[in-house]
Protein backbone atom coordinates (compact mmCIF):
# COMPACT_ATOMS: atom_id res chain seq x y z
CA UNK A 1 0.00 0.00 0.00
CA UNK A 2 1.34 3.42 -0.87
CA UNK A 3 1.27 6.66 1.09
CA UNK A 4 -1.37 7.24 3.74
CA UNK A 5 -4.37 9.26 2.67
CA UNK A 6 -6.60 11.68 4.48
CA UNK A 7 -9.13 10.72 7.10
CA UNK A 8 -11.97 11.77 4.79
CA UNK A 9 -10.95 9.15 2.25
CA UNK A 10 -11.50 6.28 4.67
CA UNK A 11 -15.05 7.24 5.55
CA UNK A 12 -16.97 4.05 5.02
CA UNK A 13 -19.76 3.92 2.52
CA UNK A 14 -23.40 3.34 3.40
CA UNK A 15 -24.75 -0.12 4.16
CA UNK A 16 -25.37 -2.42 1.23
CA UNK A 17 -29.18 -1.86 1.10
CA UNK A 18 -28.72 1.91 1.28
CA UNK A 19 -25.98 1.85 -1.38
CA UNK A 20 -28.18 -0.19 -3.71
CA UNK A 21 -31.14 2.08 -3.05
CA UNK A 22 -29.21 5.30 -3.72
CA UNK A 23 -27.55 3.94 -6.86
CA UNK A 24 -30.87 2.66 -8.17
CA UNK A 25 -32.60 6.01 -7.61
CA UNK A 26 -29.83 7.85 -9.46
CA UNK A 27 -29.80 5.33 -12.32
CA UNK A 28 -33.57 5.45 -12.74
CA UNK A 29 -33.54 9.25 -12.69
CA UNK A 30 -30.83 9.28 -15.37
CA UNK A 31 -32.79 6.75 -17.44
CA UNK A 32 -35.90 8.94 -17.21
CA UNK A 33 -33.86 11.86 -18.58
CA UNK A 34 -32.67 9.79 -21.55
CA UNK A 35 -29.09 9.12 -20.42
CA UNK A 36 -29.51 5.33 -20.32
CA UNK A 37 -31.30 2.54 -22.05
CA UNK A 38 -32.93 0.10 -19.59
CA UNK A 39 -29.93 -2.25 -19.67
CA UNK A 40 -27.59 0.70 -19.12
CA UNK A 41 -29.58 1.86 -16.11
CA UNK A 42 -29.30 -1.60 -14.55
CA UNK A 43 -25.55 -1.74 -15.18
CA UNK A 44 -25.13 1.78 -13.80
CA UNK A 45 -27.04 0.82 -10.65
CA UNK A 46 -24.67 -2.11 -10.13
CA UNK A 47 -21.53 -0.01 -10.67
CA UNK A 48 -22.92 2.75 -8.46
CA UNK A 49 -23.85 0.35 -5.68
CA UNK A 50 -20.33 -1.08 -5.59
CA UNK A 51 -18.73 2.37 -5.60
CA UNK A 52 -20.97 3.72 -2.84
CA UNK A 53 -20.42 0.64 -0.72
CA UNK A 54 -16.64 0.97 -1.11
CA UNK A 55 -16.67 4.44 0.43
CA UNK A 56 -18.04 7.95 0.30
CA UNK A 57 -15.16 9.15 -1.87
CA UNK A 58 -15.57 6.33 -4.38
CA UNK A 59 -19.28 6.98 -4.73
CA UNK A 60 -18.79 10.74 -4.77
CA UNK A 61 -16.22 10.58 -7.54
CA UNK A 62 -18.47 8.37 -9.66
CA UNK A 63 -21.37 10.79 -9.23
CA UNK A 64 -19.21 13.78 -10.22
CA UNK A 65 -17.84 11.83 -13.19
CA UNK A 66 -21.32 10.97 -14.40
CA UNK A 67 -22.47 14.59 -14.07
CA UNK A 68 -19.34 15.66 -15.95
CA UNK A 69 -19.84 13.39 -18.96
CA UNK A 70 -23.59 13.96 -19.00
CA UNK A 71 -23.07 17.71 -19.24
CA UNK A 72 -20.64 17.16 -22.10
CA UNK A 73 -23.12 14.95 -23.93
CA UNK A 74 -25.91 17.52 -23.63
CA UNK A 75 -23.91 20.52 -24.81
CA UNK A 76 -24.78 21.22 -28.42
CA UNK A 77 -26.78 18.00 -28.68
CA UNK A 78 -28.69 19.00 -31.82
CA UNK A 79 -25.55 20.11 -33.65
CA UNK A 80 -23.69 16.94 -32.70
CA UNK A 81 -26.57 14.72 -33.75
CA UNK A 82 -26.69 16.45 -37.14
CA UNK A 83 -22.94 16.12 -37.66
CA UNK A 84 -22.71 12.44 -36.68
CA UNK A 85 -25.93 11.02 -38.13
CA UNK A 86 -25.18 7.80 -39.98
CA UNK A 87 -21.65 7.62 -38.56
CA UNK A 88 -21.60 6.57 -34.91
CA UNK A 89 -22.57 3.06 -33.90
CA UNK A 90 -24.77 4.06 -30.95
CA UNK A 91 -26.63 7.17 -29.86
CA UNK A 92 -26.47 9.14 -26.63
CA UNK A 93 -28.41 6.62 -24.54
CA UNK A 94 -25.84 4.28 -23.00
CA UNK A 95 -26.53 0.56 -22.81
CA UNK A 96 -25.06 -2.02 -20.42
CA UNK A 97 -22.06 -2.72 -22.65
CA UNK A 98 -21.12 0.95 -22.78
CA UNK A 99 -21.52 1.36 -19.02
CA UNK A 100 -19.36 -1.70 -18.36
CA UNK A 101 -16.68 -0.62 -20.83
CA UNK A 102 -16.41 2.80 -19.19
CA UNK A 103 -17.02 1.99 -15.54
CA UNK A 104 -16.25 -1.70 -15.18
CA UNK A 105 -12.61 -1.34 -14.14
CA UNK A 106 -13.48 1.38 -11.63
CA UNK A 107 -16.07 -1.00 -10.17
CA UNK A 108 -13.44 -3.75 -10.10
CA UNK A 109 -11.06 -1.51 -8.15
CA UNK A 110 -13.85 -0.67 -5.70
CA UNK A 111 -14.61 -4.38 -5.33
CA UNK A 112 -10.96 -5.11 -4.53
CA UNK A 113 -11.10 -2.38 -1.89
CA UNK A 114 -14.19 -3.99 -0.36
CA UNK A 115 -12.54 -7.40 -0.32
CA UNK A 116 -9.47 -5.95 1.36
CA UNK A 117 -11.68 -4.41 4.01
CA UNK A 118 -9.75 -1.15 3.74
CA UNK A 119 -9.23 1.66 1.23
CA UNK A 120 -5.99 1.06 -0.61
CA UNK A 121 -4.42 4.12 -2.24
CA UNK A 122 -3.07 1.86 -5.01
CA UNK A 123 -6.55 0.56 -5.81
CA UNK A 124 -7.82 4.12 -5.89
CA UNK A 125 -5.03 5.11 -8.27
CA UNK A 126 -5.70 2.56 -10.98
CA UNK A 127 -9.45 2.64 -10.52
CA UNK A 128 -9.62 6.42 -10.73
CA UNK A 129 -7.24 6.49 -13.68
CA UNK A 130 -9.53 4.14 -15.60
CA UNK A 131 -12.62 6.26 -14.99
CA UNK A 132 -10.77 9.51 -15.65
CA UNK A 133 -9.55 8.10 -18.97
CA UNK A 134 -13.11 7.21 -19.94
CA UNK A 135 -14.18 10.73 -19.00
CA UNK A 136 -11.33 12.32 -20.95
CA UNK A 137 -12.09 10.25 -24.04
CA UNK A 138 -15.82 10.94 -23.85
CA UNK A 139 -15.30 14.66 -23.33
CA UNK A 140 -12.89 14.85 -26.25
CA UNK A 141 -15.49 13.27 -28.50
CA UNK A 142 -18.37 15.40 -27.25
CA UNK A 143 -16.59 18.76 -27.28
CA UNK A 144 -14.66 18.02 -30.45
CA UNK A 145 -17.87 17.10 -32.26
CA UNK A 146 -19.67 20.13 -30.89
CA UNK A 147 -17.21 22.96 -31.50
CA UNK A 148 -14.31 21.36 -33.32
CA UNK A 149 -13.54 21.81 -36.97
CA UNK A 150 -13.11 18.93 -39.38
CA UNK A 151 -11.26 16.13 -37.55
CA UNK A 152 -8.38 14.23 -39.12
CA UNK A 153 -7.78 10.50 -39.01
CA UNK A 154 -4.76 9.40 -36.98
CA UNK A 155 -4.31 6.56 -39.47
CA UNK A 156 -4.30 8.54 -42.72
CA UNK A 157 -3.99 12.17 -41.69
CA UNK A 158 -6.92 13.02 -43.93
CA UNK A 159 -10.10 14.88 -42.96
CA UNK A 160 -12.94 12.57 -41.91
CA UNK A 161 -16.58 13.12 -40.88
CA UNK A 162 -17.23 14.21 -37.29
CA UNK A 163 -17.81 11.22 -35.03
CA UNK A 164 -15.35 8.96 -36.84
CA UNK A 165 -13.37 6.81 -34.42
CA UNK A 166 -9.63 7.35 -34.42
CA UNK A 167 -9.83 10.99 -35.46
CA UNK A 168 -8.63 14.11 -33.63
CA UNK A 169 -9.31 17.83 -33.60
CA UNK A 170 -7.68 20.68 -31.69
CA UNK A 171 -10.80 21.31 -29.59
CA UNK A 172 -11.17 17.62 -28.81
CA UNK A 173 -7.52 17.21 -27.83
CA UNK A 174 -7.53 20.24 -25.55
CA UNK A 175 -10.75 19.12 -23.86
CA UNK A 176 -9.31 15.61 -23.40
CA UNK A 177 -6.32 16.89 -21.45
CA UNK A 178 -8.46 19.40 -19.56
CA UNK A 179 -10.94 16.71 -18.57
CA UNK A 180 -8.19 14.37 -17.35
CA UNK A 181 -6.73 17.13 -15.19
CA UNK A 182 -10.14 18.28 -13.95
CA UNK A 183 -11.30 14.83 -12.92
CA UNK A 184 -7.98 14.14 -11.23
CA UNK A 185 -8.33 17.39 -9.28
CA UNK A 186 -11.79 16.32 -8.14
CA UNK A 187 -10.45 12.97 -6.93
CA UNK A 188 -7.74 14.73 -4.92
CA UNK A 189 -10.13 17.36 -3.55
CA UNK A 190 -12.56 14.80 -2.13
CA UNK A 191 -9.75 12.65 -0.71
CA UNK A 192 -9.93 9.65 -3.01
CA UNK A 193 -6.34 10.24 -4.15
CA UNK A 194 -3.29 11.45 -2.22
CA UNK A 195 -2.22 14.84 -3.56
CA UNK A 196 1.32 13.59 -4.15
CA UNK A 197 0.08 11.08 -6.75
CA UNK A 198 -2.19 13.34 -8.80
CA UNK A 199 0.19 13.24 -11.75
CA UNK A 200 0.06 9.43 -11.89
CA UNK A 201 -3.67 9.46 -12.54
CA UNK A 202 -3.55 12.46 -14.88
CA UNK A 203 -0.80 10.95 -17.05
CA UNK A 204 -2.48 7.54 -17.09
CA UNK A 205 -5.86 9.07 -18.01
CA UNK A 206 -4.40 10.97 -20.97
CA UNK A 207 -2.48 7.85 -22.01
CA UNK A 208 -5.64 5.74 -21.97
CA UNK A 209 -7.53 8.29 -24.06
CA UNK A 210 -4.69 8.44 -26.59
CA UNK A 211 -4.58 4.64 -26.79
CA UNK A 212 -8.33 4.73 -27.46
CA UNK A 213 -7.83 7.11 -30.38
CA UNK A 214 -4.94 5.19 -31.90
CA UNK A 215 -6.69 1.83 -31.51
CA UNK A 216 -9.85 3.32 -32.96
CA UNK A 217 -7.91 4.40 -36.01
CA UNK A 218 -5.84 1.27 -36.55
CA UNK A 219 -7.75 -1.81 -35.39
CA UNK A 220 -11.41 -0.91 -34.75
CA UNK A 221 -13.65 -2.31 -37.46
CA UNK A 222 -14.48 0.09 -40.28
CA UNK A 223 -17.64 -0.27 -42.33
CA UNK A 224 -19.01 1.14 -45.57
CA UNK A 225 -22.54 1.82 -46.75
CA UNK A 226 -22.72 0.97 -50.48
CA UNK A 227 -26.00 2.86 -50.91
CA UNK A 228 -24.87 6.15 -49.37
CA UNK A 229 -21.21 5.58 -50.29
CA UNK A 230 -20.06 6.68 -46.85
CA UNK A 231 -17.97 5.30 -44.00
CA UNK A 232 -19.82 4.33 -40.85
CA UNK A 233 -19.61 2.30 -37.64
CA UNK A 234 -23.13 0.95 -38.07
CA UNK A 235 -23.81 -2.63 -39.17
CA UNK A 236 -27.24 -1.50 -40.37
CA UNK A 237 -26.98 2.01 -41.72
CA UNK A 238 -29.58 4.65 -40.96
CA UNK A 239 -30.71 4.38 -44.58
CA UNK A 240 -31.65 0.73 -43.97
CA UNK A 241 -28.74 -0.81 -45.88
CA UNK A 242 -26.55 -3.58 -44.45
CA UNK A 243 -23.04 -2.17 -44.43
CA UNK A 244 -19.83 -3.89 -45.56
CA UNK A 245 -16.68 -4.54 -43.56
CA UNK A 246 -13.87 -2.40 -44.96
CA UNK A 247 -11.00 -2.62 -42.50
CA UNK A 248 -9.85 -3.19 -38.95
CA UNK A 249 -10.69 -6.24 -36.88
CA UNK A 250 -14.21 -7.34 -37.71
CA UNK A 251 -15.05 -8.24 -34.09
CA UNK A 252 -13.63 -5.09 -32.51
CA UNK A 253 -16.25 -2.37 -32.05
CA UNK A 254 -16.23 0.95 -30.23
CA UNK A 255 -17.28 -0.52 -26.88
CA UNK A 256 -14.28 -2.85 -26.90
CA UNK A 257 -12.03 0.09 -27.75
CA UNK A 258 -13.41 1.97 -24.74
CA UNK A 259 -12.49 -0.99 -22.55
CA UNK A 260 -8.98 -0.89 -24.01
CA UNK A 261 -8.89 2.80 -23.05
CA UNK A 262 -9.77 2.22 -19.40
CA UNK A 263 -7.60 -0.90 -19.09
CA UNK A 264 -4.58 0.91 -20.54
CA UNK A 265 -4.98 3.77 -18.08
CA UNK A 266 -5.40 1.41 -15.14
CA UNK A 267 -2.35 -0.63 -16.13
CA UNK A 268 -0.12 2.42 -16.49
CA UNK A 269 -1.29 3.88 -13.16
CA UNK A 270 -0.65 0.55 -11.45
CA UNK A 271 2.80 0.31 -13.03
CA UNK A 272 3.79 3.84 -12.03
CA UNK A 273 2.51 3.29 -8.49
CA UNK A 274 4.53 0.07 -8.26
CA UNK A 275 7.69 1.84 -9.37
CA UNK A 276 7.17 4.57 -6.76
CA UNK A 277 6.36 2.18 -3.91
Amino acid sequence: MSAAISAWSIVTGPSTPVAIGLATVIAVAAWSKGSFRPSGAIAAAVVGSIALRAGATWGGFLIVWFAWVTLGSRLGRARKAARTVGIVEKGGQRDATQVTANGGIFALAATVTLLRGDLSADDALWGTAALAAAGADTTATEIGTWIGGTPRSVRTGRPVPAGTSGAVSVAGSVSMVGSALGLTAVAVAIGLLPASRWWVVAVAAVFGAVVDTVAGALVQQRRWCPSCETATEQALHTCGTNTQHRGGWRWLGNDAINLVCTASAAFLAWGLASLLA
